[in-house]
C-alpha cells in the first residue's frame, strides 16, 4: 500500500533495482497515480504499459482511498512510444502485435475498469492517442488549462488500439468522425463543450482532488458500488478490444506503417 505523505515508486525487478517513473501517493482521500517517462512525454511501450497496469491496480486497493487519481508530469501521455511500436512492427507478425497490444497495452485500460474505486484524469498537458483513451478509460476527467486532448492515431495510420473508438462512444457517441475529420486539439473549454471533461481550474488536478473531497462524504463501499453500475452499463465488450487489437497488429506490421515511422524517425 502507499503511504499517507511520501511517494512510493514502483520497481523493476532486475538485477539491480531500478525505480521507474511510475509514482503513488496519498493526497486526502485520492490515490494519486502520476506518469513520469518525462524524456518521452510519457509515450508509453507495453513494458511501459505492465509498470503502469501495476501501479493502478496497487494504487486501487488502497484503503482509505475514496478514488484514483491518474496524472502526468508535463504531459499526460503523449500516446505509443514510436519508435518501441516503429521496432514492434518491422520484427513480430501481425497476431504477436495483436497479443501484445491486448494482453499488455490494453491491461491500463482493464486497470482502470477494475479499479474498485472511482477514477478521474487529471490531464494537466497533452493526452494524445493512447493518452487520450486513458483518459476516456476513467470516470471522470478534468483538462487544465495547459491540457487538451487530440485523437491522434489516424495521423500515424492507425486505429485507437487502445478501444478508443468504443470508449469515446460510451461518452459520446458519433463524435469520432468529427474528431477524425478535424484532428483538433480540444481544449479544455471544446472539451468540455463536447461533453468529454470538464474544465479544470486553476488546473485539472486541484480539480480533481477537490471532486475526490467532495465525494468522501460516502464510504469507499458505496463509491465502488457507483464507479461499477456506471461501468457496467456502457463499458466496451471484451471482443471491441480484442478486435482493436487484432486491426491495430496488421496496421503495425504494413508496409505503410513502417514507410511512415521511417519518415519520422529519420530513418532510410
Amino acid at each position: 500500500m502507499c503511504g499517507h505523505s511520501t511517494p512510493a515508486s514502483f520497481l523493476i525487478p532486475k538485477k539491480s533495482e531500478v525505480i521507474v517513473p511510475v509514482s503513488t501517493e496519498m493526497h486526502g482521500n485520492a490515490v494519486v497515480v502520476t506518469l513520469r517517462w518525462t524524456d518521452k512525454r510519457n509515450a508509453l511501450s507495453a513494458e511501459d504499459a505492465d509498470v503502469l497496469t501495476a501501479a493502478i491496480s496497487v494504487a486501487g486497493e488502497e484503503p482509505e482511498a475514496r478514488a484514483l487519481v491518474l496524472a502526468g508530469e508535463g504531459t499526460f501521455s503523449a500516446g505509443g512510444d514510436l519508435p518501441y511500436f516503429a521496432q514492434l512492427g518491422r520484427t513480430l507478425a501481425p497476431e504477436e502485435i495483436h497479443q501484445t497490444i491486448y494482453r499488455r497495452v490494453q491491461g491500463i485500460i482493464r486497470a482502470l475498469r477494475d479499479c474498485p474505486v472511482p477514477t478521474i484524469a487529471a490531464v494537466d498537458g497533452a493526452a494524445i492517442g493512447l493518452g487520450m483513451d486513458l483518459a476516456l478509460a476513467c470516470d471522470m476527467r478534468f483538462v487544465g488549462p495547459k491540457g487538451f486532448l487530440m485523437q491522434g492515431w489516424a495521423r500515424a495510420g492507425l486505429i485507437a488500439g487502445t478501444g478508443g473508438v468504443a470508449l469515446l462512444h460510451r461518452i459520446a457517441p458519433d463524435l469520432i468522425w468529427k474528431l477524425l475529420a478535424a484532428q483538433e486539439k480540444l481544449t479544455a473549454e471544446r472539451a468540455s463543450e463536447l461533453g468529454l471533461a470538464e474544465v479544470g481550474a486553476p488546473d485539472a488536478m486541484s480539480s480533481a482532488l477537490e471532486r475526490v473531497d467532495a465525494l468522501s462524504y460516502m464510504s469507499r463501499t458505496v463509491l465502488s458500488k457507483y464507479a461499477a453500475l456506471g461501468r457496467c452499463a456502457a463499458w466496451p465488450s471484451d471482443d471491441n478490444f480484442d478486435k482493436a487489437g487484432e486491426i491495430q497488429g496488421g496496421l503495425l506490421g504494413s508496409e505503410d506503417f513502417r514507410a511512415l515511422t521511417e519518415k519520422i524517425l529519420g530513418k532510410s
